[in-house]
């Protein structure tokens, strides 16, 4: 229902216009009326009698609104399953389409089929039908006589009139909305599930006649009572008996006569048969009805009684009664025909043969029976014998009317909101195997579902149907069509349809379909409104039950207006409130948007009465909701469930993984270290220590004893000291120095961060790890800045190679750490 309106002033002024004085007043008496204080009821401003709901504004006239009704009833076709009913204006334009598909065909129709449809809607003012191919002549000639046109146009237009008048079936009807709308729809669409089956057994029994009679004049015929044979029926004049004989054959042998109990039996059934006469009655409504003219119809019988479901009940057992004679007539000369029929088997069943026994196209050959009962007995006096047709197996219709902001099962005297709202249609479903269809008669579409499903079962239904019609007024403000859908937007009456042939699973049972927004507590749509400023401004609102209460002039009672101007943060819209804990909710004061007659907008506050009843229905919405499979708390539940096992599993895995991780880098970085510092030993004692030690220093020796050289031992001669060659002094090693830059290769993790500084400078090894190939490949900025951003710190940047770089000082104390 997204509304656009263009006269509304702002939502709120800017600040009040009164005192913060002023201001607690206020809020106090409105949340004391909110509560039911007496002197604060009195005290405070109805809303007026133009006042409707924010959202609702829009629909005031509407004669420029197209809705769904009209609607064009096509007449009962070959197929059972073909369309039954669709809107006026899309029958229009898709037999507009198909007559001329090409943009400037049939161009003077095209542009005047609005003008066409508004003549055939306010034709269509009641819910009476009206014979489709006469309304649409009269709407063609009254577009004739309206547009005058001459010559060729004159012309072409009758032409296209007349071959848009042929898309108008013969015996299709015209429909317009009004309260006997549900018992049109339902009465067309029997008419469209019987006739073509009373058609089609119709054929069948003049077959069964024709075969039974052919049996007893044959054997007749083997008796020699020629003339007898052929005096029994005009019809066996037509048939060749000695033919059907041999085709009948294969039982009786030569002059075998029948058995008499045989002869007797097919005697029976043909005379069932003959006996049988075609009632035109397609259907029995049981109870009282608004409109007496609807029973003059020939397929329509009204029966009058003060308790509609038992007589509905009795009325039934009796069609059922007088159907189960002729169905086992019909039954029992099939069998003879094919001879077939077993005395010890079929003899006991068509004993005790009654409606129980029908299959399910006996059962729909049985003439409809629907009861026609008001919400408030069934709820109060009737529920009894209504709970006893639902649990009877009787495949008897309850259609009745609801009152959506009323409770069918209050008391005289009772508000309708001082007790909790008795749900028929929660009734229904409880009884588990009845048809229950809660739909409105602003959705055609939706009630003919409920219809036809219910006529396809073999089962007791139940109809509940809301037409939208106000309280008494003189002039509405609403027309009935927009009223039946604030009560389906405001979940006051929403649409489900149960049906058990579906399958055991509410899932598979249950349609929810209809119901706009249906995943959200309240449908929410956008209201539109200009400030003084002149500019269009937003604000997204919630169709509750309390906006629907606002149209019933009865329910004002439950509503006060708040002072033009006036704002607190204490005022809040009914749905929020709803979403509150009850602990937060203790000062505040729930309100609706309503627009008056003028197009300003008006803050109501709502009675605390009618918070509940508005809680109440959200209760039932949310428990129709899970029947449906939305929002199911277990099933939400199991989903939380599952994703908080998952969301663990990951963790734990995450952490395995980290964990596993770690221990592998700390395990390299140990190996790394052992083998670092294996390396760094062997470079600092080297292989042979003997070299290094010879190259530093002579070897150490015994100072000589005194006068030990004198005794024992010769003195060196000249010529020994001068042959001898000298040794050759070993190269001094290169000196171990941590000035030079290197790399830790054997802790490399292969991260590439050092090959994305400089590939020149840095190289991989066979094991895809890290050395230094040239340290003068580059800067040795870069040496600095991939010892930064190495994760292993296993570049070792040393002094800078190049004393002229720029920004050495820097440098040398960023590679400070890492040397």
């Amino acid at each position: 229902m997204n509304s656009a309106t263009d006269n509304k002033k702002p939502e709120v002024e800017a600040s009040p216009t009164v005192g913060d004085s002023d201001n607690e007043d206020i809020i106090d008496v409105l949340r004391r009326f909110h509560y039911g204080e007496p002197r604060a009821i009195r005290s405070t401003q109805l809303p007026g009698d133009t006042i409707l709901p924010a959202l609702l504004n829009p629909y005031r006239d509407a004669s420029a609104i197209r809705y769904q009704y009209p609607i064009y009833l096509l007449p009962p076709g070959e197929a059972v399953d073909s369309a039954v009913a669709r809107p006026l204006s899309e029958h229009l334009s898709d037999s507009m389409q198909a007559l001329a598909p090409g943009e400037d065909q049939s161009r003077i129709l095209k542009d005047n089929l609005p003008w066409l449809e508004r003549f055939l809607r306010q034709k269509l003012v009641g819910s009476e039908p009206i014979d489709g191919p006469a309304l649409i002549k009269e709407a063609s000639e009254a577009l004739q006589e309206h547009l005058d046109l001459k010559g060729s146009n004159q012309e072409t237009l009758q032409a296209d009139l007349a071959r848009l008048g042929e898309a108008i079936a013969p015996n299709s009807l015209f429909l317009g909305y009004g309260p006997r709308v549900p018992l049109q729809l339902m009465l067309h669409a029997i008419r469209h599930r019987q006739q073509q089956r009373r058609e089609q057994f119709r054929d069948q029994v003049a077959e069964h006649v024709l075969a039974l009679q052919t049996l007893l004049d044959v054997e007749k015929a083997k008796a020699g009572d020629s003339a007898e044979a052929g005096g029994v029926d005009p019809a066996s004049r037509y048939l060749d008996s000695g033919a059907l004989s041999g085709m009948l054959e294969a039982r009786a042998h030569g002059s075998v006569a029948m058995l008499p109990e045989r002869r007797r039996r097919i005697e029976q059934a043909l005379g069932a048969l003959q006996s049988w006469q075609d009632d035109p009655v397609l259907v029995r409504f049981v109870g009282g009805l608004e409109d007496p003219r609807f029973g003059k119809q020939d397929d329509v019988d009204i029966i009058g009684s003060d308790d509609p479901c038992v007589t509905a009940a009795e009325v039934f057992e009796r069609e059922a009664a007088a159907c189960a004679k002729l169905f086992s007539a019909a039954r029992i000369a099939a069998l003879e025909v094919d001879d077939n029929y077993d005395p010890a088997v079929h003899d006991s069943w068509f004993a005790s043969f009654d409606w129980q026994a029908f299959t399910d196209d006996e059962m729909q050959l049985v003439t409809r029976v629907v009861a026609l009962v008001s919400a408030d007995y069934l709820a109060g006096d009737g529920l009894p014998a209504f709970s006893r047709l639902l649990g009877s197996r009787l495949p008897v219709h309850v259609l009745t009317w609801v009152r959506a902001y009323d409770n069918p099962s209050a008391k005289p005297g009772d508000g309708p909101f001082d007790s909790y709202r008795f749900e028929l249609a929660y009734f229904g479903i409880g009884h588990r195997q009845v048809v229950v269809a809660q739909t409105s008669a602003a959705r055609h579409q939706d009630l003919l579902a409920g219809f036809l499903t219910a006529l396809d079962s073999s089962r007791a239904s139940l109809h509940l149907i809301n037409r939208g019609t106000q309280t008494s007024v003189k002039q509405p403000l609403l027309e009935p069509w927009f009223v039946a859908s604030a009560a389906l937007e405001s979940r006051a009456h929403p649409f489900i349809l149960v049906n058990p042939d579906a399958g055991d699973h509410a899932a598979q049972r249950i349609s929810f379909d209809g119901n706009p927004q249906s995943d959200n507590d309240w449908p929410v749509e956008t209201l539109e409104y200009r400030g003084d400023d002149g500019e269009v401004a937003e604000m997204q609102l919630a169709f509750t039950f309390a906006d629907y209460a606002l149209l019933m002039p009865v329910l004002h009672a439950h509503f006060r207006v708040v002072p033009a101007g006036f704002d607190a943060e204490d005022l809040v819209p009914v749905d929020r409130y709803l979403g509150m804990d009850e602990a937060m909710v203790g000062r505040l004061v729930p309100y609706v948007w309503g627009i008056d007659g003028d197009g300003v907008l008006t803050r109501l506050v709502v009675s605390r009465a009618l918070v509940f009843a508005c809680r109440d229905r959200l209760n039932y919405w949310r428990t129709l909701q899970e029947m449906a499979g939305i929002h199911n708390f277990y099933v939400e539940e199991a989903i939380d469930r599952v994703i908080e096992e998952q969301r663990a599993a990951e963790e734990a895995e995450r952490q395995q993984l980290l964990q596993a991780h770690e221990e592998e880098l700390e395990s390299v970085r140990s190996e790394a270290a052992d083998k670092v510092m294996g390396q760094l030993v062997d470079v600092l004692m080297g292989a042979d220590l003997s070299d290094i030690v010879a190259g530093a220093a002579p070897m150490a020796s015994m100072p000589p004893t005194a006068g030990k050289s004198d005794v024992g031992q010769a003195e060196p001669s000249d010529e020994g000291e001068q042959g001898a060659e000298p040794e050759p002094e070993p190269e001094p090693e290169e000196e171990l120095t941590f000035d030079e830059p290197w790399l830790d290769t054997a802790m490399c993790t292969t991260c590439d961060d050092c090959m994305g500084i400089n590939k020149m400078m840095f190289a991989y090894n066979e094991n895809k790890q890290a050395y230094i190939t040239d340290p003068r490949a580059g800067p040795y900025a870069d040496l600095v800045a991939a010892a930064e951003i190495c994760p292993a710190k296993c570049i070792h940047p040393g002094k800078p190679l190049d004393p002229n770089e720029p920004g050495l000082e820097e440098l040398i104390a960023r590679a400070e750490p890492f040397n």
